[in-house]
């Protein structure tokens, strides 16, 4: 008797639950122990695992382009008073010495892209300092592997956390921080008094999720809700929020998206580009430490581990939690990242297509 096949109409739904489950353990064990990157990198490990298993699990594009969106208004809402008041201060220091070091970054991205030792832009997007999932988001926009991507700002997250805890250790600047800042990513769960910033954060992210979708240029998924947002944010014009129900969603998204696109060989391809990769970001650590005592002259009174911090090419985000247990200057550190942050936003897909094209014409 020829036996009949039951169709597996449960399978799927399963898998999304099961790595539903996997995210929601991982990311939790992750922030309690104050781990950066918590909901994103948790997320990438457990659809990283599921690829890995044959789950077969893929997400749509356009759940990308969503989180693009929502992390282009977590920018914006960086833009605070303590913030602006220290860039008015020091706005032509801040600014010369952050082109500096995006110009020598890119130098280095032009030297690795150029040798062919990492493939196609990738140099690129993996060693421009700022927002790492924004990062990933822009390389896989403009045709890089967001994989190894990943691989280069995690990794470098990790360098530069190792490297500024040993140096507050040699400077002995442990302690309270004289500077009261918030965290770029405030995770308070109970629901606001006032919901007003927090539904024009969400228009703006639909404003960059449309104008993406209809126009066909992914980036300004991004590229609208931050620069547009700051100007808003800057001028007085209009109040941003991003809550913690809104980018934790866009975090796992992102974490998703990248890590369900791994297989076994694009592993194996990964950890063989991990010599040169650490090599690089090495570099770049080494070179923006040096740079730092550039800084410490041009404003006079800051300590070295400030200008250290303000220079650092690590996240927003693991900064502000690095600087937070030491004794410095906490909103010219944000200033300085924020800076910078703008600067690769504005010129980053730019650099990207022009170094792209000049490596194709050779």
């Amino acid at each position: 008797m020829k036996r009949i096949k039951r169709p597996r109409l449960t399978r799927k739904p399963v898998l999304w639950l099961v790595l539903l489950v996997l995210t929601a353990g991982s990311s939790t064990w992750m922030y309690q122990r104050q781990l950066p990157g918590a909901f994103i990198l948790g997320p990438m490990g457990s659809a990283l695992a599921m690829a890995l298993g044959g789950a077969g699990l893929r997400m749509h594009r356009s759940f990308a382009l969503a989180a693009q969106s929502v992390m282009g208004c977590l920018i914006a809402a960086l833009v605070t008073p303590p913030l602006l008041a220290v860039y008015l201060d020091y706005w032509l220091e801040l600014s010369v010495i952050n082109v500096v070091t995006l110009g020598v970054i890119t130098l280095l991205a032009v030297i690795v892209t150029q040798r062919q030792w990492l493939p196609n832009t990738t140099a690129i997007w993996g060693l421009f300092p700022g927002a790492a999932s924004a990062m990933i988001l822009l390389a896989d926009t403009h045709h890089s592997d967001p994989r190894v991507v990943a691989l280069m700002q995690y990794s470098r997250i990790a360098l530069v956390t190792l490297a500024s805890i040993s140096l507050a250790s040699i400077l002995g600047h442990a302690g309270e921080t004289t500077q009261v800042i918030a965290s770029p990513l405030k995770f308070t769960w109970s629901l606001p008094e006032n919901f007003s910033p927090a539904l024009a954060g969400l228009a703006l992210a639909l404003c960059g999720f449309w104008v993406a979708k209809l126009s066909g240029i992914g980036s300004l998924a991004l590229l609208l809700p931050a620069l547009g947002g700051t100007a808003l944010q800057a001028t007085g014009s209009l109040v941003i929020d991003t809550p913690p129900y809104v980018f934790i969603p866009a975090f796992v998204i992102t974490g998703w998206y990248v890590g369900l696109t791994f297989s076994r060989s694009s592993v194996r391809h990964c950890l063989s580009l991990l010599p040169i990769i650490l090599a690089t970001l090495a570099a770049v650590i080494l070179a923006c430490g040096l740079l730092s005592f550039v800084l410490v002259h041009l404003i006079p009174g800051i300590d070295p581990l400030t200008a250290y911090l303000a220079l650092s090419p690590g996240g927003i985000e693991t900064i502000v939690i690095i600087a937070s247990d030491v004794d410095v200057l906490l909103p010219l550190i944000l200033a300085s990242q924020f800076l910078r942050l703008m600067m690769v936003l504005s010129v980053g897909p730019a650099v990207a297509r022009t170094v792209g094209s000049w490596i194709s014409r050779k």
